[in-house]
This record gives C-alpha cells, structure tokens and sequence, in this order.
C-alpha cells in the first residue's frame, strides 16, 4: 500500500474514532456554548487532525483537487474578513474566535477533496455520521428513561426533555435530524441488508429523541427535510421508503407511550421563547436599519444589542426583558449587526451558488440532497447550533463537500511547496491538541471551583489556559482580590481593581462586573460615582435581581454577590 493510500486509510480511522467516541466525550461543565463545553474541545482535535491529513496528502501528491465550489468558499471566507479592517472594530478581538472556525471548515472542505475518495468510501464516512446519530439517540434515550435522580451525569431528570452529550435540546434534535434524514437517504442507495437494518434503527431511535425533545426547530426541520427527500426515495425504492414512514410513525407511537403528557408539559419558558424570539429579531432588525453598510462592528454584538436595546426600553418602545444576548438565535442578523453588508452578501454568495451545485441533478435527487442539509441550515435561523456544537459544523461541511463532490468536475493544480505545507499539516493538529487538552483541564478547574460550597483560590491559580473563560476567570480572580483588599482596608489594592474593572466593562459590559466596580467604589469612598454606576446598571440590566438589591441594607455585605452572580452570567444567553 502506497502513502497516499495509507493517508486514506488514516484518515477513515481518525473520522470512525471521532463518530464512535470522541463526538460523545461527556465531561462536566458550567454550560455554555463552543469551547466551553467539553466535547467541543474533542471534536475539534479530530477537526485539526483531519485537516493536517488532507494537507499532508497535498505534499505527497504535489498538486492541490478543487472544484468550482472551492474557490467560492474561498471568496466567501475573504468576504467575512473585509469587516476586520473597518474603523469600528475596537472589540474585534471577540469576533476572532469564529473567524478561525470558518477558516477551519474552509481547511477541512478542502482535505476532503485532496483524499480523492471512492464513491464507497465517502459512503462509509456518511454512515459513520449516521453511527454517530444513533449513539447520541441511545445516549439520549437513556437520559430520559433510564437515569436516576441522582446519576453521574448530573441530567437533570425533572427536565423532562433530553440534550444529548449537547446539552441543549434544540441542538440534540437538529442533529437527530439531520443523521436521521441521512439514514433515510443511504437507504435508498445501499443494498447490504444489515446496513438497512442499521439504518431503520437509527431512523426509529432519532425521530423516538426527536419527538421527546419537544423541539420545534427539530420538528420543523425534519418536516421540511422528509418532505424533499420523499419524492426521490419513492421513486428510488418504493418498498424502502415504504418501510421507511412506517418505522418513523413506529417512533412516534413509542414516544406517544412515554406516559408523562410531554407534549403538554412544556415548560412556560418553552413557550413564550417564540415570543421571545421575535423581540429578538425586531431589535436586530432595528439595528441593522441604524448602522446597514458597516455594522457596529465584529465582536461588539453583546455590548451593542445591551445598550440599544435599553435605549428602546427607556423609550417605551420595548418592555423590560431580562435577557443578556451575546448572539440574536440568528445567524445572519449576527453576522449583519456586526459586519453590516459584506458578511451578508458572503452568504447569501454562499447559498446561491450552493443551490446551483443542485442543478447537476434531477430535480427530485436535488431536493433529497438539500434535504440533507436543511435541518442544520434550518436551525442557523433560530439559534446558533454551529457555535454550540462543532460536531455540526463537521457535519454540514462533510454534506457539503458530498454533494459538490456528486456534482461538479474536480480540476487539479501543481502544488510545489510542500514543505511549508508539510509544517503547517503537522503544527494546525499539534498547537490545536495542546490548547484543547489545556482548555479541558481549565473546565475541570472553573467546574470544581463554582461548584464547590467552599471555593478555593488555589483552583483557579492552577490554570494554564483561561483563554475560553477569561470572562469568569477575571471575575472570580477580581473578586477574590477585592474581597482581600477590603478586609485589609488595602486602598491601593481597591484602587487597582476599580482600574481593571472600569478597563473591562468598556470590552464586556456584563453584570456581575458591574456589581463587582459598585462594591469597589463604595470602599474607595467613591460615593457618587457608584451611585452613578448603580443607575446606569439598573438601566442596562432592569431586571438583574442581584442590581436591584445590592444597595439595599439586608443584602449590602460585599459577600453576597459571588456565585450567584456568576450563575447568571452563564444563563444569560
């Protein structure tokens, strides 16, 4: 077996060892969304490691496969980075994280087409994707039938609606979603009998999971996608998709036997979100009519949406809502507020020349292949699963890379030096497994110590890596100092925590800083200018109980507003 074979082989077995195991590393967390949670930091060490395979494979072969498709992304990649060099990016720092992951699924697109798959092995990738589909549903299954109260996961069984390894309901049926249309898809192309049966169980286990999760923006996406894949799949198989709706109605007769009213039970949160969702929208909307050709700059999204929307508030033209919004549940208004029409165009340019990857086929195989990607698609609309999950960013880029590769000719270039690229296969894979392995141990560390009754100061000066959690790393650490330099009567100590936390409000104007820079200043004799700083906090946060009563004598003792206080901050979006 030659090299480049051998890479081929590599990378199917780092894919099969990212689907089987590493998508569904479980490690407890604070919550959160990308790398703050624990399996995001897995996902992307198989990312990276699939990456620096594809590059390899650039150097072995000495020339670079692209298609039509691949200089698109390219441009649509440069267009997101326009906005960079505006003169509004003063919080542009906050918007590089993202970047790079856009940068990542541009990379991993590419290393795909550099492998020159069979039509066979890109079949056995998809069923890998399906694999992964149906160990989240047995996973989630057992979240809500089988765990304890007081289980090692530390599900919550009173939630009454599983999340999967994601940890969000929505997210878990997205993915349901989409591995379940995929299975119904291969279904129709594979003959192998015991890969049918795989694929119906997955098909009836997923829609089982996406039916308990009471998900609208799963059900939604399932609909829509089984309403685009059905033509093609009865023409393809009748007696398949035939067995195909009965398996789904089989799911959702066990569902329906689950026993505790679940469609009805739930929760009054769940259902105004959709009310909530349009106050959402509204106000993004508004501000892309304020700032429509630059934005209000990358990064600044939390702090622009906090201080128009408590303008409108003030205004009487919105009611008091106690959200704290770093991302509008939409992901083209995110990028419009921020990036204003440039961002907006590199979409749309995106999807339009998507769609014209369709035109290739007959017009029911190209709406089964969008079906393939509508659920993710879908769900970019009403949240934002591609930064809670890069297990959905992975798998869309896959289904992506898929259908370009069924339907455009590939063009080849001679790519000569491969040297440089041999370092960059080899440096992307290794600084991004030792940042992810450093970010794991900083959650273990930031876990323990907000969860610990008694928290200790050691825990958090262990860390290596804050980088994910500078937000709370700075506050527990401002916290603690503060709370030394007022039983110390130190002023020069106060005084340096009131310039830190002035510095930091001016980035990331979040409550608890606030509340931290009040206390400060009550202790550096600064009266009025906590007051004043009171006010204003009450008028970005009008509904912070923490802000309403911190002034108030039963509740004035500096003590009171640690973990809390950080409670809410994770619950803010």
């Amino acid at each position: 077996m030659d090299i480049q074979k051998k890479l081929n082989s590599i990378f199917l077995i780092v894919f099969a060892l990212l689907m089987g195991l590493g998508a569904h590393y479980f490690q407890h967390n604070q919550g959160g969304s990308g790398l703050e949670l624990a399996q995001n930091n897995v996902v992307w060490v198989f990312f990276s490691a699939l990456i620096g395979l594809g590059l390899w494979k650039i150097t072995e072969a000495k020339k670079i496969f692209y298609s039509r498709f691949t200089l698109v992304f390219l441009i649509a990649f440069l267009l997101f980075l326009i906005p960079l060099f505006y003169s509004n990016n003063i919080l542009a720092e906050q918007s590089y994280t993202r970047l790079i992951g856009l940068f990542a699924g541009f990379l991993l697109f590419v290393s795909l087409q550099q492998m020159r798959f069979s039509a066979t092995f890109i079949q056995r990738l998809l069923l890998l994707i399906v694999l992964a589909g149906f160990l989240q549903a047995c996973y989630s299954l057992m979240q809500d039938y089988l765990l304890p109260a007081d289980n090692i996961f530390g599900y919550n069984i009173g939630y009454g609606r599983p999340y999967g390894i994601f940890q969000q309901p929505n997210v878990l049926a997205s993915f349901m979603a989409t591995t379940l249309i995929l299975a119904g898809y291969l279904l129709q192309k594979i003959d192998c009998k015991r890969t049918q049966i795989f694929l119906l169980m997955t098909v009836l286990l997923n829609m089982w999971v996406i039916t308990v999760t009471v998900s609208r923006t799963g059900y939604l996406g399932v609909i829509i996608a089984l309403l685009l894949l059905s033509p093609w799949s009865y023409e393809q198989h009748k007696k398949r998709f035939a067995i195909f709706v009965l398996t789904l109605l089989v799911a959702i007769g066990l569902a329906s036997l689950k026993g505790d009213d679940f469609l009805a039970k739930r929760n009054i949160d769940n259902i105004k979100e959709g009310g909530v969702r349009v106050e959402m929208y509204s106000h993004s909307w508004e501000m892309i009519q304020e700032e429509p050709l630059l934005g209000y700059g990358y990064g600044s999204f939390e702090k622009s949406y906090l201080i128009t929307h408590a303008q409108r508030v003030k205004n009487g033209e919105l009611p008091a809502s106690g959200l704290h919004l770093t991302h509008p549940h939409n992901d083209t208004l995110f990028w419009a507020v921020e990036g204003g029409v440039v961002p907006l165009f590199a979409i749309l340019f995106l999807v339009v020349n998507f769609l014209l990857l369709l035109k290739a086929f007959k017009l029911s195989h190209a709406l089964a292949l969008m079906a393939l990607v509508i659920p993710i698609a879908l769900h970019t609309q009403t949240e934002y699963p591609l930064y809670h999950s890069a297990l959905h960013w992975l798998v869309l880029i896959v289904l992506v890379f898929y259908i370009d590769n069924e339907s455009e000719k590939i063009e080849q270039q001679q790519f000569r030096p491969t040297f440089a690229l041999r370092v960059f296969a080899l440096l992307i894979p290794l600084f991004c497994t030792i940042f992810m392995l450093s970010n794991l141990y900083t959650i273990s560390k930031i876990t323990e110590y907000e969860r610990s009754k008694n928290p200790d100061i050691k825990l958090l000066l262990d860390i290596v890596n804050p980088l994910v959690f500078q937000d709370r790393f700075d506050f527990h650490l401002s916290y603690f100092r503060l709370s030394i330099a007022v039983q110390n009567n130190n002023q020069q100590e106060i005084q340096a925590v009131v310039d830190w936390t002035e510095q930091a409000i001016e980035k990331t104007p979040k409550s608890f800083f606030y509340i931290i820079l009040y206390i400060a200043y009550k202790h550096n004799n600064q009266l009025a200018e906590a007051q004043q700083l009171l006010e204003y906090a009450r008028y970005l946060y009008p509904k912070d109980k923490q802000l309403a009563n911190i002034d108030k004598p039963a509740i004035s003792q500096t003590e009171k507003t640690t973990s809390k206080t950080q409670s809410s901050a994770q619950a803010m979006d």
